[in-house]
């Protein structure tokens, strides 16, 4: 059966990520384009869809899904299983998992919120200190090309795709090279460069 997906998108956002994903699966898809400027996300039509908003949103026949993580979660698992998403049974699911969740939990917060000078508020803060933030992610890359060595998935896609954006936002000051390297790797896949052009050209 045909997909019938709807990705809710906007230029120049992180709806960059699911777009990119759907590049990266190969199904059909339509995109229905939010204007910002124009307050539609804010529209009680549109909250119909994303009650927070925001976009991206997605529809799938009659499902209906927010929040990056979950849209590329569900993308993944419906469509591209055992490829993009490990299998529930296979052993690296669990980090698989870890860094697509790590991407708006940990990652996100620690590159786009000042960090407190004091050691008793950094303690209270679940995604912890920037600097070890971005060690993670380099010890990961340090077995392979990818999070998960070898084996490029759909939590390339969430956490890379958010990388991405940071660097070119210079939220990242002196970022590591092997952060670089990665990102420019994930870039030039033809995938990226599709759902790229559709978003920042």
């Amino acid at each position: 059966m045909t997909p019938d997906i709807t990705l809710y998108f906007c230029k120049r956002t992180r709806a960059f990520v699911p777009r990119w994903l759907l590049e990266e699966i190969g199904i059909p898809y339509r995109t229905a384009t939010v204007r910002l400027d124009r307050g539609e996300h804010k529209t009680a039509q549109f909250r119909q869809v994303n009650s927070m908003g925001k976009v991206p949103a997605l529809t799938d026949g009659d499902g209906v899904v927010s929040e990056t993580p979950a849209i590329c979660l569900l993308l993944a698992d419906r469509y591209a299983p055992g490829t993009l998403a490990p299998a529930i049974e296979d052993e690296d699911r669990g980090a698989y998992l870890r860094w697509m969740v790590f991407a708006t939990a940990v990652f996100e917060p620690a590159i786009y919120l000042d960090e407190p000078q004091d050691e008793a508020s950094a303690s209270g803060r679940g995604w912890g200190r920037r600097a070890d933030v971005l060690a993670a992610i380099e010890t990961a890359l340090a077995a392979g090309p990818y999070l998960l060595g070898q084996r490029f998935t759909a939590a390339d896609v969430m956490l890379g795709g958010l990388l991405s954006i940071a660097l070119f936002n210079h939220r990242i000051a002196d970022p590591p090279a092997s952060l670089i390297a990665y990102d420019r790797r994930l870039s030039a896949r033809p995938a990226y460069r599709r759902a790229a052009q559709a978003t920042w050209g």
